[in-house]
């Protein structure tokens, strides 16, 4: 329809926007606050009517804002050729009746394959499996995961939709993608309504999806939001408005931590793809020896959560660049990423609500959008990083069973750990001033 065609074309333009533009690099310090940017958009778009309306680019704006950081603002004014080709984000194959029972957003990760697993294995689904590849390398995970579930559970379970949509003659200037998650959505919205499904989901463990921020140089920008629940919450408020049967985006594993996530698709049998599966930030850098960087938050992760369910097998360390224990990390970044991920582990482990609310009070964005009242939702996440933190502290221990932290090289995640905790436990005490006595209440005389 002319409103979907508008949808993609917005969310391809807010893609490219995002990735043309430079927020500085990374050695701008404090780099959260201070990459906003500001963005004055002016497009043609076939039916001008609708998204001129003032609630519709409200809601446009607000969702961007909160998933990027970005202020856009949007003027739309009517195409001078309506009737362009319509087909020319897609290739259809041969007619079919295949049809399926949901739609699912499909990265090639852990995290979106066990929701593909567990929607065919336990729910009885058939599913669409939606892909965006900006990166020709990256095209063939998606594609070869979903021959193998074919495999497993029946030529019919899964259909596989990829996508590709990149800049042409442009070199990227910013690798933070922010509002990717965006144009992953419209394409999901758009297969949706094509099925006849009001539903899209993306499958992301709670702990991510909160990616409450550890230090101070991932906050803002830098802090994800992809699969945050006031994203969901803002994206289905949008895609309602545009499809007028309705759109819901959700997430099914909102309450699942990275190891559960892993335990699910070895308890549905299908462990042996778990190596076929990729997680790294640092696309550009990977080779077919060392597909995972080891340094980057999405690959520590997967490591500790691959040691954590004892699958470590099927997650060959070799598949790391650098080693999760005992390789080096040599740049500061590097070792404040996998030092903060320990630290907020630690953390997460000794947990009350109030504690939480108090150390991240980021945490009430999400509690506000869940369907449970604001109590119980505190408690349920509370349990979730608890879950996550005893998983992490089981690895950390793990690794230092008849082995002492100093016996692992420099710049080790050991030894950096095992050097923070003998520098907080013989740090000098604050000094504490005195507070003289509350005289109480004059007498009157």
């Amino acid at each position: 329809s002319d409103r979907a065609l508008d949808l993609l074309e917005i969310a391809a333009l807010v893609y490219a926007v995002d990735a043309s533009v430079s927020r500085g690099g990374l050695a701008l310090q404090q780099m959260g606050r201070k990459w906003h940017r500001r963005f004055a958009v002016e497009m043609p778009v076939r039916d001008c009517d609708f998204w001129q309306q003032s609630e519709v680019k409200r809601s446009l704006e607000e969702l961007l804002m909160f998933l990027s950081g970005d202020r856009f603002s949007f003027e739309f004014v009517p195409t001078p050729h309506p009737e362009a080709e319509r087909s020319r984000f897609f290739r259809f194959g041969d007619e079919t009746a295949w049809s399926p029972d949901r739609v699912l957003m499909f990265s090639g990760g852990l995290d979106s394959f066990a929701g593909a697993l567990a929607e065919i294995a336990e729910h009885g689904h058939r599913v669409a499996l939606i892909s965006h590849t900006s990166a020709p390398k990256m095209a063939p995970i998606p594609r070869n995961l979903q021959k193998a579930i074919n495999e497993h559970l029946g030529e019919h379970s899964s259909r596989h939709f990829p996508v590709g949509m990149h800049l042409e003659g442009h070199r990227k200037a910013e690798g933070t993608h922010r509002s990717r998650s965006f144009l992953f959505a419209a394409l999901g919205a758009v297969f949706a309504n094509a099925f006849g499904q009001d539903r899209v989901s993306f499958h992301e463990n709670g702990v991510v999806s909160l990616n409450l921020a550890p230090v101070e140089n991932v906050k803002g920008t830098r802090a994800t939001r992809t699969t945050h629940p006031k994203t969901l919450q803002l994206m289905t408020r949008l895609l309602t408005m545009v499809f007028e049967g309705g759109m819901r985006v959700d997430n099914p594993f909102f309450w699942r931590t990275k190891t559960e996530v892993l335990e699910t698709i070895s308890r549905l049998g299908m462990a042996g793809q778990i190596r076929h599966t990729r997680s790294c930030a640092d696309v550009h850098n990977q080779t077919r020896q060392h597909v995972h960087c080891g340094r980057c938050s999405q690959c520590i992760d997967r490591r500790f959560a691959a040691l954590a369910a004892g699958l470590e097998a099927e997650d060959p360390a070799e598949a790391y660049k650098v080693d999760l224990m005992t390789g080096s990390r040599t740049r500061a970044e590097e070792r404040e990423i996998a030092l903060s991920y320990v630290r907020n582990a630690e953390l997460y482990e000794q947990l009350t609500p109030e504690i939480l609310e108090q150390h991240f009070p980021d945490v009430l964005n999400a509690v506000s959008n869940l369907e449970e009242p604001a109590p119980t939702a505190l408690a349920m996440i509370t349990e979730l990083l608890k879950r996550h933190g005893t998983s992490v502290a089981g690895v950390m221990g793990d690794a230092l069973v008849g082995r002492s932290s100093g016996s692992y090289p420099a710049n080790s995640l050991p030894r950096m750990h095992g050097d923070e905790k003998r520098q907080q436990m013989f740090a000098a005490p604050t000094p504490v001033e005195a507070i003289p006595a509350d005289p109480g209440p004059e007498s009157l005389t």
